[in-house]
């Protein structure tokens, strides 16, 4: 008969069998062959799967795998919408064909009068006099930039008076001055008006709470609605590198006008960011010892639905090493043909080429000596653009963009050593810890008797059996005995 010992490692034989035959279900063969162009394996290894006999890569099975992604994506909803999900009660959004203009409350539409505007659409400006009107200098004091901002979102109202128009409706020139202080606003922006209604809220001004409110919910509509052509257009390319994640021929599927190919890029880069990061978690979490001490800190890295009985996504790190080795060559396969890249605006080619940069001095010297004068534009007006490219990805969804949102934010911070920009207008409120701070808000009162709700739960909810947290003297244990308490913990 079998010892318990042989039969417990049958059992984690069997369980780690499992495991693997868990992670390779559904895993389709353009995977694997997507995996073994990135090692560079020779091509008799290629479309080999779990031992199966070598199958060649065609034409034709890549106009198969796109004529099935384009179904699926025809199958979705015309609109992307919010949900509840079945199974954790929780609203999630259902991806559709088209992204939801907040303001009109239909598809985004993209501009019938060609490439060019299509492109003022994803990098939106105005005419040099509304940006005379509207620019603010980079280092207006964020309460100034507020007040600047509810004068600009403010119109006249049906009952005669100016104020913020009802959701989801926008002003024009609220729309023209969000373009022009683009790189200004954004996320800081967003945060800085929901202390502020927080602010107002714990001083009792309730009025003023609810009119910041307002003006708040109007500039995450007007971001929203300014954003939402860049992401129509960024959804539009995942259609077309999505469904041919391995195929290096570029040029039959990359191809198109300048907005399509920037979009392209954007999702390329996505991808690598996206998978680089993954190989990062997956390396600390397969090479770091568990231990009581870092035993939650493994476990929160990376992306949870590892642990799900049949994990629907790829978590080992030899996966994700393939899968970003994969992107890595794709993108800058993407980079070297002239056709696809060369004529990129400067923002996205300096993306590119700081990454070839090793430190922050010599980065700044490559952008003020080399780049700048080649591209015929100065350093500020290149970290303009770049504030306004993150801004425009702070808006796409986290997963799979978050990371390349990072970079730029810390490229953008780098660029800005030593300037003007380096200045944050916003630390003024967001740094606001004590009470007289202008930012500063407290979420509840500290105008309550001394340890009330302890003595409330004592007197309500009897203990059975706790133990003393503190170290209370004989008198006053014999003082909370007459509250009612069983030897509950009193402050």
């Amino acid at each position: 008969m079998a010892s318990s010992t042989a039969l417990f490692a049958k059992t984690r034989k069997v369980k780690v069998r499992q495991d693997v035959e868990k992670q390779n279900k559904g895993r389709s063969k353009a995977f694997y062959d997507a995996i073994r162009d990135a090692q560079g394996l020779p091509e008799e290894t290629k479309g080999k799967v779990e031992g199966g006999p070598p199958v060649d890569e065609d034409e034709s099975r890549r106009q198969a795998q796109m004529s099935d992604a384009q179904a699926r994506m025809q199958a979705r909803p015309e609109l992307s919408t919010m949900i509840v999900d079945d199974e954790t009660g929780i609203e999630i959004i259902r991806q559709g064909q088209s992204v939801l203009d907040v303001v009109t409350r239909k598809a985004v539409k993209l501009s019938d009068r060609g490439a060019v505007e299509r492109l003022g659409q994803m990098f939106p400006s105005v005419s040099a006099d509304i940006r005379e009107k509207y620019r603010m200098p980079t280092n207006t004091p964020a309460i100034v930039m507020v007040e600047r901002l509810r004068d600009a979102c403010s119109t006249k109202l049906e009952d005669g008076s100016t104020g913020i128009p009802p959701h989801p409706s926008v002003a024009q020139s609220g729309i023209d001055f969000v373009i022009v202080n683009r790189d200004l606003l954004g996320g800081q922006m967003k945060s800085t008006l929901g202390r502020l209604t927080m602010k107002a809220y714990s001083e009792n001004k309730e009025g003023e709470a609810a009119e910041i409110n307002k003006l708040w919910k109007n500039f995450l509509t007007l971001e929203n609605h300014i954003s939402a052509p860049f992401r129509q257009i960024i959804q539009d390319a995942e259609g077309r590198v999505g469904p041919n994640f391995g195929n290096l021929e570029l040029a039959k599927f990359c191809r198109g006008d300048l907005y399509e190919r920037i979009g392209n890029y954007v999702v390329l880069k996505g991808m690598v960011a996206h998978w680089e990061k993954k190989v990062v978690d997956a390396n600390s979490y397969e090479n770091t010892p568990q231990t009581r001490e870092n035993f939650v800190s493994v476990l929160s890295r990376g992306d949870p639905r590892r642990y799900l009985p049949d994990p629907p996504i790829l978590f080992t790190l030899k996966e994700c090493t393939q899968v970003c080795a994969m992107a890595q060559k794709m993108c800058q396969l993407f980079t070297e043909q002239q056709e696809l890249y060369s004529d990129f605006p400067p923002e996205i080619v300096f993306l590119e080429d700081a990454l070839k940069v090793k430190g922050g001095a010599a980065l700044r010297k490559y952008m003020i000596d080399e780049f700048c004068p080649a591209r015929g534009i100065s350093p500020e007006a290149l970290r303009e653009r770049m504030k306004r490219f993150y801004q425009q990805l702070e808006n796409m969804q986290i997963d799979p963009y978050y990371e390349l949102t990072k970079k730029v934010g810390d490229l953008y911070k780098a660029m800005a050593v030593g300037t003007n920009d380096e200045m944050d207008p916003y630390a003024a409120i967001s740094a606001s810890f004590k009470p007289g701070d202008p930012g500063f808000f407290q979420t509840y009162t500290f105008d309550y008797p001394k340890s009330s709700l302890v003595r409330f739960l004592d007197n309500q909810y009897p203990s059975a059996g706790s133990v003393d947290l503190f170290k209370l003297s004989g008198d006053e244990k014999k003082s909370d005995q007459g509250s009612g308490s069983d030897g509950g913990v009193s402050t």
